[in-house]
């Protein structure tokens, strides 16, 4: 059912996160990835629950289960909207600041548009790095929810991240994840990529390869790369400086069977290949 107001956004806010993605599968399929609790475990959250119906809460468990090293971020609100197949619109407190989200599916030749709106945040420089956060979260989990509908439905997302303190530029370090040379010898021992949003990119190591996309290559050093083989995943690079150190952060998002992690990626040992690269100096600990 939905409410008898308008369909857009009743909030006027400062600034708002919306992205848009396309993704081959039906309207039914994304509203029920977006709605029930068992696939929101799949792809999105550890946990889920959801009361769907207009004034219903729901309730979001981010973080891996059993991570001591880590607090679990949880997000409350209540269902403001729902049209099935259509719109699920939300109340969600943000740091006690109430927001907005809103999904809106629109049909889309053989699958469906996804558009996320997340509104209701203040223009007050304090909210910048919230904000920002959550901005590109959103951009992260559209192509999460993407690879699960199109290449990983059935398995389970698992998560990890590697962090490092380089001596460097940020934007050699850059160069190092968007060029075939800078990412030759240390990730790839051969790269072939373009790296603009929707770009191809394919990597080669030790007889072993993966083919994927830039789904997102942000001048701001930010970049969503998708690993579309078997089994499907995705890498988030997050590139900062701080006290004339480069900050670097991975995560790296895959889906396997019943939550086993498979083979995974040693990104130890690559992060350690990069960092005494002469390129960009030797890592500080």
């Amino acid at each position: 059912m939905i409410d008898d107001g308008p369909v857009g956004l009743s909030l006027e806010p400062d600034r708002s996160s919306r992205h848009s993605l396309g993704l081959k599968a039906s309207p039914a399929e994304v509203y029920h990835a977006l709605t029930d609790p068992e696939a929101l475990e799949r792809w999105f959250v550890s946990e889920a629950s959801v009361d769907l119906r207009p004034g219903g809460e729901f309730r979001w468990v981010f973080g891996r289960p059993g991570d001591a090293a880590a607090a679990p971020l949880i997000t409350t609100g209540q269902c403001v909207a729902i049209a099935k197949q259509e719109l699920l619109r939300l109340k969600a407190l943000i740091e006690d600041l109430e927001t907005e989200i809103e999904f809106r599916i629109d049909p889309w030749r053989d699958g469906a548009i996804l558009t996320v709106t997340h509104a209701g945040f203040p223009g007050d420089e304090e909210w910048d790095d919230t904000f920002s956060a959550i901005d590109r979260g959103w951009q992260t989990e559209l192509h999460v929810l993407k690879l699960f509908l199109e290449h990983g439905r059935g398995l389970t997302r698992l998560a990890e991240r590697h962090e490092r303190r380089l001596e460097s530029t940020a934007e050699e370090l850059f160069d190092c994840f968007t060029t075939p040379a800078g990412l030759a010898g240390w990730l790839a021992d051969r790269a072939a990529v373009d790296a603009s949003p929707g770009g191809e990119l394919r990597l080669e190591w030790n007889g072993r390869g993966v083919s994927g996309h830039y789904a997102v290559c942000d001048p701001d050093r930010f970049l969503l790369m998708t690993w579309e083989d078997e089994p499907p995943s995705l890498v988030r690079v997050w590139i900062g400086e701080e006290d004339g150190l480069v900050e670097l952060k991975v995560d790296h998002i895959r889906f396997a069977a019943g939550g086993e992690a498979g083979d995974p990626f040693d990104w130890e040992a690559a992060l350690d290949r990069l960092g005494a690269s002469a390129r960009v100096g030797r890592i500080r600990e």
